[in-house]
């Protein structure tokens, strides 16, 4: 059996990521208007368009599934598998470090000394719930 928990989403990170890519379209047509040379203009429309592309689909594809006894983190085109088994500790975190989290109200996932994961499941209640039944039954 799957779980799936979708990521909360900040309220604030919706703006800022639409000012940010009207910034690049602003640059795109900046580019475009004025004389550059076409490689420059080139550069500039594939940076812009890569850009969109990878922050609607991190938007879109942000979630976290417990099958068995894996975590599955998927964030846009990226992807981890995480054992279970190897879940030390989930506490509470509000770390700005990059992560697959749309939201800074967080899950720490520690997986060792230092390695770790933050994630932030809408659920947070329910998600930490579903890995501690996916851990039990992994034993």
């Amino acid at each position: 059996m799957e779980t799936r928990f979708a990521s909360k989403v900040d309220g604030w990170l919706i703006p800022v990521m639409v000012l940010a890519i009207g910034g690049l379209i602003a640059a795109l047509i900046a580019v475009l208007i004025e004389e550059t040379p076409w490689p420059i203009r080139l550069l500039v429309a594939v940076v812009t368009v890569v850009v969109i592309l990878l922050v609607f689909a991190i938007f879109r594809n942000t979630h976290y599934t417990i099958a068995g006894d894996t975590l599955r983190i998927v964030s846009g085109p990226f992807r981890w598998k995480v054992p279970v088994a190897d879940i030390r500790d989930i506490t509470p975190s509000r770390n700005p470090l990059s992560s697959p989290a749309l939201s800074l109200d967080r899950l720490k996932i520690s997986l060792g000394k230092r390695k770790f994961v933050l994630v932030s499941p809408q659920d947070k209640a329910g998600f930490i719930r579903a890995i501690e039944q996916a851990r039990q039954a992994s034993q």
